[in-house]
Formats: structure tokens, C-alpha cells, sequence
């Protein structure tokens, strides 16, 4: 086996163990056994768990970014663009589970808290770049208050699609389909209505 090779053997046993067990469960021994080498030979490539560990997650970060920003550049605006993001993040969801649940687990560890607060962070901001240049230009009279606004609403559409793609881990049994069209009644409805310049406000009482 070759170095490449073997370093790529690591990786996929780690995943495997990693999104099993969490960080914290996992030893080197797991992941060396599931690998079919010797924990020595782990050093080789990686020095610590830790390091390890964070190869893991730099490496399916950066690909579910990729994804999402890919479909988002090439998706036409509105509604379909809406769609297709949030479709290219379920298809990760859907096709690399493993990777998403090392990415949700154990959130207390400092490096997979750091990992999914930028990620999260990364997503909001591009939707908030999407929204304010879709948003009706008179629907705020102040632009610091609309830029607020936006902001507040891409980390609400970010959320949901957060949590639910964690319960649809859950729920394996409910086709991607179904999901996004749930997550599409929930976000697009709201923001149709909201690009058409109407407004929330609290009901009199009569």
C-alpha cells in the first residue's frame, strides 16, 4: 500500500469511527484496527488524534461549502436558487452521513464547535448576501435596519436546515425530496411574502 493510499485508508476508518463513536470514544486503537494497520503506522501520517481529527473536518467542511456555493453561483435567482442551495446541502446529508454526524457530534469539543460555528456562519452570510440583493428596496426606511432584518432571517433559514437535517438522520426512511419541499413551505413561503415588501405586525385587539 502506498503512503497515499494509506493515509486515505486512515481517513475513511477515522470517519467511520469518528462519526460512530464521537471524539472523545474514539481511540487510535479503534481506528487503526477498522484501518487494518498498526496504530504506529497512524503516526506516520497523523502525530496526534487531534490532528487527525481535524483533517477530518477541514476536509468535509471545505466540501460541503464547496457544494452549496457551486449550485448557488450557477442557480438562477430566487425561489430556484433557494431551492437548489438547500437541496446541494441535503444531498451531502444524504451522501456523506458519516461526515455529517462527526460534524454534529459531540458539539462540546472545541474544534467541532469552532468547525460548525464557521460553517454556519459562512452559509448565513451567503444567504444574507442573496436576500439583500433580492429584497425590495423600500421595504426598510432605515438601511442599517434592513441589513439587521436580513441578517436575523438567514441565521433563522440556516438553523432549520440545521436541525432539519439532523432529524432527518434520524428519519433515514423520509425521502430528500420530502425534506426540502418542507424546508421550501417553511423558508420561501415567508420570504415570497417578505420580497413583496409585507410586514409582520402584532394583531389589535378589537
Amino acid at each position: 500500500m502506498s503512503a497515499a493510499d494509506r493515509r486515505a485508508a486512515i481517513l475513511d476508518a477515522a470517519l467511520d469511527a469518528f462519526s460512530e463513536g464521537g471524539y472523545h470514544e474514539t481511540s487510535l486503537d479503534t481506528v487503526a484496527e477498522r484501518a487494518g494497520i498498526s496504530k504506529a503506522l497512524i503516526y506516520e501520517h497523523f502525530p496526534s488524534k487531534h490532528v487527525l481529527h481535524k483533517a477530518l473536518l477541514e476536509t468535509y467542511v471545505a466540501e460541503l461549502m464547496q457544494r452549496v456555493m457551486a449550485t448557488l453561483e450557477s442557480a438562477e435567482p430566487g425561489e430556484a436558487r433557494l431551492r437548489e442551495g438547500a437541496d446541494a446541502f441535503l444531498r451531502f446529508v444524504e451522501q456523506r452521513r458519516e461526515a455529517w454526524r462527526m460534524l454534529v457530534r459531540n458539539p462540546e469539543e472545541p474544534d467541532v464547535a469552532s468547525f460548525v460555528s464557521r460553517l454556519q456562519g459562512n452559509a448565513a452570510e451567503t444567504i444574507a448576501a442573496i436576500m439583500a440583493e433580492e429584497a425590495p428596496a423600500n421595504r426598510f426606511d432605515d438601511p442599517a435596519d434592513a441589513e439587521l432584518a436580513v441578517e436575523m432571517l438567514a441565521q433563522q433559514i440556516v438553523g432549520a436546515l440545521r436541525a432539519l437535517a439532523n432529524w432527518w438522520d434520524d428519519h433515514r426512511e423520509v425521502p430528500r425530496e420530502r425534506v426540502l419541499e418542507t424546508l421550501m413551505e417553511f423558508a420561501w413561503l415567508g420570504f415570497d411574502r417578505l420580497s413583496r415588501g409585507e410586514r409582520w405586525g402584532p394583531v389589535s385587539p378589537p
